[in-house]
């Protein structure tokens, strides 16, 4: 499995909604790469654990994607009280790397 922790942030989007989403990539330790999604945000409902999406990751300091990538989604968790109280808290896992 490609570590993420070589990318800073990621840009997706989900067919019901179109509008693509950039998200900062969180890197707890090697083995724990997620995003911060607020609780209100539109794409939330979208997402759901096991689901393979397309997105673009980008390097840090890089103004273009380095290209598209199939990821999955290997967990959400909702943050009741630490850092990030009020968001959800998903899981990535590159595929086929």
């Amino acid at each position: 499995m490609k570590r993420l922790d070589q990318y800073c942030s990621v840009e997706f989007s989900v067919d019901d909604i179109g509008v693509p989403y950039h998200f900062r990539i969180w890197h707890m330790d090697p083995n724990s790469n997620f995003i911060v999604i607020r609780e209100d945000s539109r794409i939330l409902p979208h997402l759901q654990v096991g689901a393979r999406l397309k997105m673009k990751y980008y390097h840090p300091g890089d103004v273009y994607p380095e290209g598209i990538k199939e990821t999955a989604i290997k967990d959400i968790s909702r943050d009741e009280q630490g850092r990030f109280k009020g968001h959800f808290l998903v899981g990535l896992e590159l595929l086929g790397e």
